[in-house]
């Protein structure tokens, strides 16, 4: 299994709020959507940090997450960290 369709899997298959009366299943499955995206942002900023404490070049961490090293900056990067 690739690690694409691992992570497909992993989304299709979380619920969060599927179940809930209040609102339809598809507007559930949008919700968890957002619930998953939102974590995912903390997760990469968190990692991020990481790999600069570790002195990983903005040039490679935006090679890992299929940006350029400049798109990396400006979504990740701090003041003062051209490291």
């Amino acid at each position: 299994m690739s690690a694409e369709s691992a992570a497909f899997h992993h989304v299709v298959d979380f619920r969060w709020r599927q179940g809930d009366p209040s609102i339809s299943e598809t507007e559930a499955r949008l919700h968890d959507l957002r619930t998953l995206q939102a974590a995912i942002t903390e997760v990469a900023k968190v990692a991020v940090a990481d790999a600069r404490a570790d002195y990983v070049t903005w040039s490679q961490i935006g090679d890992a997450l299929g940006i350029s090293a400049q798109a990396a900056v400006a979504r990740y990067g701090r003041r003062g960290d051209h490291r």
